[in-house]
This record gives C-alpha cells, structure tokens and sequence, in this order.
C-alpha cells in the first residue's frame, strides 16, 4: 500500500513520468510473454521501433530488471516482482479495480480481472489473458477433482503457461465437449491434454465430434470408454472455456443457411458450448452437442471464462449476467464497453 500511495504522489507531481513508467511496465510484461524474444520482434509485436526499444532496453537491462542470451531477452527476478508492483499501481492510479468492482455488481458475478489492451488491436494482449487466467484458474482449484476445459485461441494459451497444479496427482482434467472440426491445437482434446501436461495432472479424452444427431449421440454414449468420460464432465469442480460472438461461431461451425436464418431471426449474439444467446441474455437456438450441458453449467462450484476485445463485449453481457459461479478475465477495452451496455441498459 505505501508503494501504491508514493506511486499517486508521482503521479500529482510529476505526471510525464508516468507515461515513461507505463511504457517500460509494458515492455516487461512482453517480454515476459514472448521470452526469449529479440529487439526486431519484441518492436513489431508493441508496434514501435527498434530504436525505441533499443534504448528502453538499455535502460531495463541497466536497472537488472532483464538479461539476455544467445536465444534472446528475457526477464530476471528483480523484473517479475517489478511487474507485479506496477500492475497493482496500473489498477488503481488507471480506475481499473473500481471498473472490476462495478462490473461484479452490475454483472452479478463472483469476480472480475481485467488485463491492459484490446486483445482485438494487438496481439500480445490474448498472451496476458491467457496468462492471468492460468493464475485464475490455481486460485480456483480444489485439492482434488475434475477440470473441463472448452477448446479456442485463448484457453489453448492458458494451456501453456498454466503452472504446476498442487496435489496435481489427484486432478484429471477433461475436454468440456467433442471436438468442434477447427485448427487440431484448438480443439477441446488437445488443450485438456497440453494443460494436464504442463500442470503435472491426469486426463482423459473424448474422441467424438461437438455436434452429432441425437440419435446417434444416444447410441455412442452407452459405449463404456465414453460413458466413463462423460460422467468425469457431469462431475467437473472447475470449468474453463471462452465467449463466442455468435455470428463468428456459427460460421466457424459451418452451420448451414437455415440455421444461420435462425440466429439471424433470434438476434443471437452470443455462443458457448453450442448455446446461443439474444441480447437479453434468453436461450435462443441449441445444438446437440457431446460433452458438457448448458442445464449443468449453474451447478459447478466454479466457472472461468476468458474474454478479450471490445468486440466481445456484447457477447460477454448477453451471456454472463447473473452467473453467480463465474470469474471473468477479460481486458481493458471490453471491461470498458461492458460497463457501458449495462449503463444504457439500465438507463433505458
């Protein structure tokens, strides 16, 4: 706290330091995310120069705040716990913590993180999503049971910078659903298999498509192996997965023109598991999917979905409203749009 206070004087008496600060603070969280990484990507990936880096750099490695190899830079010790003070300061002196706490309240859910940028705009920010929800989801843990997790960009992230889990031995982590037909690094099975590798964890597959006939998903489900999956997903402590725009999901699903109609017709916004939601937050069209059930989502002890860019934004409000077992990490640029919607909802 008296870190946080001398930071506010800075602030009052010398306000262009802190546009120097915040430039250096992000360059270390980068570097973090990338490491090893050179001057060359580390300025295309931030979107300056190599002269600029070069110089804050410089400066950084002079404070021992970073090193570097034949592979490329990377952050020492003394910068971790740098970045860690920084972030607090960036939460407090930039109104973050405040919109976190107003989200949570408007929301109506357990807890909001916010991370800096548009994951939209720049790449890199996905990485701290990623990255934060991976810290999120240790919190969250309990000393024994199951982890579902949904495929996609970021929760495939958070995969590979998750830390060990503790007690890791009696965790089996477990795709949410079958497979959704996109990039094999993204799906459902891969993910629970590289978050269980990182995390030192058991897991099992289901090696089924996401969407199926009902018929034929009632016949696979006898299957024994099956049947043993799906009875480790009705029992999940902690579920992770992301927030679709609706109208992207539906294409990467390749639905067909009269379903498209549909969510069209519905005014769908947004998609999770399958399930696709109106502004309002309704139900509004469902397929018959594999795995984890929209009905059983209330009863987990703890849900994390990760979220990013002002594009998700209406997404994030029509689905996560009143969830009351939910953390959502999601960034600076969405957090700000969401609280925006719920003002003019409530306004109108």
């Amino acid at each position: 706290m008296e870190d946080i206070n001398g930071m506010l004087l800075l602030q009052r008496m010398v306000p262009e330091a802190l546009t120097i600060m915040e430039e250096r603070y992000h360059i270390l969280r980068q570097i973090r995310l990338l490491q090893p990484v050179g001057r060359r990507m580390l300025a295309d990936m931030m979107n300056s120069t190599e002269r600029v880096i070069r110089r804050e750099v410089e400066f950084l490695r002079e404070q021992r705040l970073l090193d570097s190899n034949r592979a490329g830079m990377f952050v020492t010790p003394d910068g971790e716990k740098m970045i860690e003070q920084l972030h607090s300061f960036w939460k407090e002196v930039g109104g973050i913590r405040e919109r976190e706490r107003e989200a949570e309240r408007l929301l109506q859910i357990r807890r909001v993180v916010v991370v800096p940028g548009d994951a939209d705009v720049n790449e890199w920010v996905k990485g701290d999503l990623a990255r934060q929800a991976a810290e999120e989801l240790n919190k969250l843990l309990p000393g024994h049971g199951v982890v579902a997790v949904a495929g996609g960009t970021t929760v495939a992230q958070m995969a590979r910078v998750v830390r060990l889990f503790s007690q890791a031995d009696q965790i089996t982590v477990v795709p949410a659903r079958g497979a959704l037909g996109e990039n094999v690094e993204l799906e459902a099975n891969t993910v629970a298999a590289e978050l269980a590798s990182h995390a030192g964890a058991n897991y099992r597959l289901l090696y089924l498509p996401d969407m199926i006939e009902e018929d034929v998903r009632r016949n696979i489900e006898r299957d024994p192996g099956i049947a043993e999956v799906l009875e480790l997903i009705a029992k999940t402590d902690v579920l992770v997965h992301g927030i679709g725009v609706a109208s992207e999901m539906s294409r990467r699903r390749g639905l067909n023109e009269n379903v498209t109609h549909i969510l069209q017709e519905c005014q769908a916004v947004s998609e999770v598991f399958g399930y696709y939601f109106n502004r309002a937050g309704e139900l509004v069209y469902r397929m018959s999917t594999v795995g984890m059930q929209m009905e059983n989502v209330h009863m987990i002890p703890s849900v994390l979905a990760i979220a990013g860019g002002k594009s998700k934004a209406e997404a994030i409000v029509s689905y996560i409203r009143h969830r009351e077992n939910y953390v959502l990490v999601t960034d600076e640029a969405a957090i700000r749009e969401v609280l925006a919607l719920l003002t003019e909802s409530t306004t109108n």
